[in-house]
């Protein structure tokens, strides 16, 4: 972000580069099981819960309304709210589409994998399902937040690209973590279509709230 821009938003470029990476800690947890081998059952509860407790402590701060820190806690509040609407719109709209193609494919099975692997439990024991679906929809706030902070005048446009972006990152993840094929049309048409819908709700969302 350039300096004219965080004037017209009222973000430093530093406020936008700690807040990018205080809520993509828990993104990053995942791509570092992924790619580099490092438990998740680490990453989560030392690196992505102390970075939701700092961005939380400062949107919490930021509600004394010091310049600065209003206008930074203003963009994680908008995008976490708006990033929660987009993913319950994400997690409803997934299962008809797999329904449709006429398939088989569970649109929820990486939540008891995420549960598995923060809490070396069985996929599906009680705990590991609840905090596998709280790790999803911690994934679907901060990634609101993300968006927020860079494009905090929002969009559906911008709120598309954003969701596809996204898309292509879980196309790199997901087949490992999921043993999915990415010539599997309901892996692939749930998860170009849900996330098309999640993004531009996003921005549509962030664009509305930001300007009330």
């Amino acid at each position: 972000m350039t300096a004219e821009a965080g004037a017209r938003t009222g973000l430093l470029p530093r406020e936008v580069v700690i807040g990018l990476a205080l809520a993509g800690a828990n993104g990053a947890a995942l791509l570092a099981y992924v790619f580099l081998s490092l438990p998740m059952s680490f990453t989560v509860p030392f690196l992505a819960l102390p970075a939701a407790g700092l961005l939380v402590g400062a949107l919490l701060v930021g509600q004394r309304r010091y310049e600065q820190l209003h206008a930074f806690s203003r963009a994680v509040a908008v995008g976490a709210a708006a990033g929660l609407l987009a993913t319950l719109v994400y997690d409803a709209i997934r299962p008809p589409l797999v329904y449709a193609m006429g398939r088989s494919y569970d649109p929820y099975r990486a939540i008891p994998i995420f549960g598995q692997l923060i809490t070396g439990l069985a996929p599906g024991d009680p705990l590991a399902l609840a905090v596998g679906w709280a790790y999803h929809f911690w994934n679907g706030v901060s990634f609101g937040v993300i968006y927020a902070l860079v494009r905090p005048q929002g969009g559906w446009r911008s709120g598309l690209a954003w969701g596809l972006g996204l898309q292509l990152l879980m196309m790199a993840a997901y087949p490992r973590l999921l043993q999915a094929r990415l010539d599997d049309p309901a892996f692939m048409g749930s998860g170009l279509i849900g996330h098309s819908f999640w993004g531009a709700v996003l921005g549509i969302a962030v664009r509305r709230w930001r300007a009330t």
